[in-house]
Parts: structure tokens; sequence; C-alpha cells
């Protein structure tokens, strides 16, 4: 089972992002969320002591405030086709 990391998009879409490989320490998640919430800034570099998940949460400057919405398993997710029709539930 591999799982998916689901945020939501500027549109209110649902993204879902898978981690390929060993993520032990996060940081490959974290980067994702940095790279996901940016909005203006298209320069800076992540770096993981100081763009954490709780700062990308509060918002960053050129990024929008962005955090984990959910985690599942891939075989929860619907197929890519019906995936417009999917809303996520707490």
């Amino acid at each position: 089972m591999t799982k998916r990391y689901l945020t939501i998009n500027t549109d209110d879409t649902l993204a879902v992002t898978e981690i390929v490989g060993d993520d032990a320490d996060g940081n490959k998640l974290t980067k994702s969320l940095f790279e996901l919430s940016r909005t203006s800034d298209m320069t800076t570099h992540f770096d993981p002591s100081v763009h954490t998940r709780e700062a990308i949460a509060a918002g960053i400057t050129g990024h929008r405030a962005l955090a984990l919405t959910g985690e599942c398993e891939d075989t929860d997710l619907p197929d890519r086709y019906f995936r417009s029709a999917w809303a996520w539930e707490d």
C-alpha cells in the first residue's frame, strides 16, 4: 500500500501527492507542500530548517497558507475519471 497525501488547490479541487521512496524525516512531503503553496515566489529554494510544515500552514511570503487535508492509502482513492465528483470528509 502506498500512502497518498491530500491538499486543497486554490480552485478548491483536491490535490493528491505521492512520495516516491523513503521519507523517514518527512522532508520530501514538506518540500512538496512548499512547492504546492507557491503563488508569487518562484525563486526561493526549500530550506527544511526554515520552511517547516507549521510555517507553510501559517503562510510564507509569496506562498499561500497550505496544510495537509488528509492521508489515505492508494486503494482508497476513486478511479481518476471520477475524482472530480469525490469530496474529502473528516
